[in-house]
């Protein structure tokens, strides 16, 4: 499943994040972009990194004098919880 959402932040819907500002507003979003961020090989986190999505929550987190690791552990929490999940 990473594989598929990091195509799906990389891809078309990617702008619409790139765009925004992640934050805690973009609730399951911002759980998703923070598990692609994370998902994969060394090299391959290096070189996705560099997506304006994963910059953007770069930004976010370092505007909160956070690490990203934080800034996800903070904002952007497991969606799943309470509605019954898959």
């Amino acid at each position: 499943m990473a594989p598929v959402a990091i195509a799906l932040l990389i891809g078309g819907s990617a702008a619409g994040i790139a765009s925004a500002h992640p934050g805690p507003h973009h609730g399951n979003n911002a759980f998703g972009l923070c598990t692609a961020y994370f998902a994969g090989s060394e090299k391959g986190q290096e070189k996705k990194r560099q997506a304006p999505p994963f910059q953007a929550l770069e930004a976010a987190a370092e505007e909160s004098d956070q690490t990203v690791e934080e800034w996800c552990a903070e904002n952007a929490p497991h969606p799943g919880g309470g509605n019954g999940g898959a």
